[in-house]
């Protein structure tokens, strides 16, 4: 299926480049969304059945905002060298290559259109997924649901990046930048699952559920304001145009650092009361019953370690609501 978006309005000078041979661009075409996916469901005996399901999504017809004022020869290409940490991968101390500058006198000068992506090279989004479910019902008061999830998506604007290193692009939280070299995004597999059971004793109108769920957590980011003096000026050979005492770069791949996966089980505990013509259900739910204390989210930015401070990069900024109880009541008359 393909899900329609907003006509884009578009303009393009095909020959404001002389470097740069551009095709002619689409006019009309609007960016697209195309999902397909097959499942198949079996039953495995009474009240029992599994389903199996892929599914595959791409995105196409992406656009891209050209700066008509400025061209790749314009852009200093550089490379830094990450602090030495272990939390960062490998330890810290990688090269973080591909980055770029804008040389100075085409510093803050800006006339954008907006065009085709695919004048500039390939760009995609692409996601591939596979599901399986399972379903027991009413077995003798007792039912199960739950199911497993694991897909990834894939994110690639490397030839675009390289005729417009000026390009600003969200990816997983992050925004592409002429300072986040990462233009590749391949987090590999993410994997949720969850399970729901509930029994039932009938005799004497009682309820026990309880659900649990795992979820990956969220994909991390390292956003270093390096110093120009000391890291920035040396790796271009000049004063960064600007003149800005530091410069934001993304020193991870999304997807490279993760935070906790979040586990959480929950339980209910209902029961019907009857008094005369009136029907009370009474219920106690228990959240979080483990009492987990998985991070939902942290600060990103990086801040290296020093003699006299720590460093606050990932400290938690919130948490998986701890263990609290709710209790309940509906009547019915």
């Amino acid at each position: 299926m393909c899900g329609r978006q907003p006509a884009v309005v578009r303009h393009v000078d095909a020959h404001h480049r002389g470097d740069r041979s551009q095709p002619a661009e689409r006019l009309g075409i609007r960016p697209n969304d195309w999902q397909i996916g097959a499942s198949v469901q079996q039953q495995l005996g009474s009240r029992i059945s599994v389903e199996v399901g892929y599914f595959r999504r791409w995105l196409g017809n992406f656009t891209a905002t050209d700066n008509l004022l400025v061209t790749p020869s314009d852009f200093t290409k550089f490379s830094i060298a990450a602090p030495s940490d272990p939390r960062l991968p490998n330890g810290g101390g990688y090269a973080v290559n591909d980055l770029y500058n804008v040389v100075q006198g085409k510093f803050g000068q800006t006339s954008n259109v907006i065009t085709d992506a695919a004048n500039y090279g390939d760009q995609y989004q692409k996601y591939n997924g596979m599901l399986v479910n399972f379903s027991a019902r009413n077995m003798k008061g007792l039912t199960l649901q739950g199911g497993v999830n694991t897909g990834k998506t894939v994110n690639d604007y490397c030839a675009n990046r390289a005729q417009l290193p000026e390009i600003s692009i969200g990816i997983l939280g992050a925004i592409a930048s002429p300072s986040n070299p990462w233009c590749h995004v391949d987090p590999g597999f993410v994997t949720k699952a969850n399970l729901i059971a509930s029994y039932i004793i009938l005799k004497a109108d009682v309820l026990i559920a309880s659900t649990f769920r795992t979820d990956q957590g969220a994909p991390l980011r390292a956003t270093w304001n390096a110093p120009t003096a000391t890291v920035i000026n040396p790796a271009l050979g000049r004063p960064i145009s600007g003149g800005a005492a530091t410069l934001a770069v993304d020193l991870v791949n999304p997807g490279d650092v993760w935070g906790d996966r979040v586990n959480e089980l929950d339980f209910r505990f209902g029961k019907i009361l009857k008094f005369g013509r009136m029907r009370t259900n009474v219920g106690v739910d228990i959240y979080n019953i483990l009492n987990q204390a998985a991070v939902l989210t942290y600060n990103q930015t990086y801040i290296p370690a020093t003699a006299t401070a720590p460093s606050t990069w990932l400290v938690p900024t919130s948490l998986l609501t701890p263990r609290f109880f709710k209790i309940s009541a509906q009547i019915d008359f």
